[in-house]
């Protein structure tokens, strides 16, 4: 157990996680920002979908995140095209794995727990938070090795 509680001392009670964290919580609300701008469920057009408009806020949102977490997180010495782009393609796929984990645990809470969205609306809210929660160390520790590994002299 006390080596349970070095590891989360050492790697997440840090400055530095919690300046992820931060930065995390800007993201998001950028990502439903941008999207509520762009979803429009009036008007019948693939730019006012709920499919582009997520895809935009996506790409806002990360390109937000990328520079934010390289100035202010990681603080690479050298930022590169090479590592914006591994960046980015972390990002792709962490919403990869986050949408099918939202799936699962979605399923988990309608079949297993019977929760009915229509009586509890908000629970709507669980598969996604629950996924996300669950990558946000996983993501910090792809970003820490990418910006190292990608962090070369020019």
């Amino acid at each position: 157990m006390n080596k349970l509680w070095i590891f989360i001392k050492t790697n997440f009670l840090t400055k530095k996680f919690l300046t992820f964290g931060i930065i995390g919580v800007l993201n998001t609300l950028i990502h439903l920002l941008v999207y509520t701008v762009f979803y429009n469920d009036r008007i019948e057009s693939f730019f006012t979908s709920a499919f582009f408009s997520n895809a935009i806020a996506f790409i806002v949102a990360s390109v937000f995140s990328y520079f934010a977490n390289a100035y202010f997180t990681f603080k690479p010495k050298n930022k590169s095209s090479i590592q914006f782009s591994i960046v980015i393609l972390v990002f792709l796929i962490r919403l990869v794995i986050s949408s099918l984990l939202a799936e699962l645990f979605d399923f988990i809470v309608i079949n297993w727990f019977n929760i009915d969205y229509v009586v509890y609306p908000a629970a709507k809210l669980i598969a996604p938070f629950l996924a996300s929660a669950l990558l946000i160390p996983i993501a910090y520790f792809a970003l820490d090795i990418v910006f190292k590994k990608t962090d070369i002299e020019k």
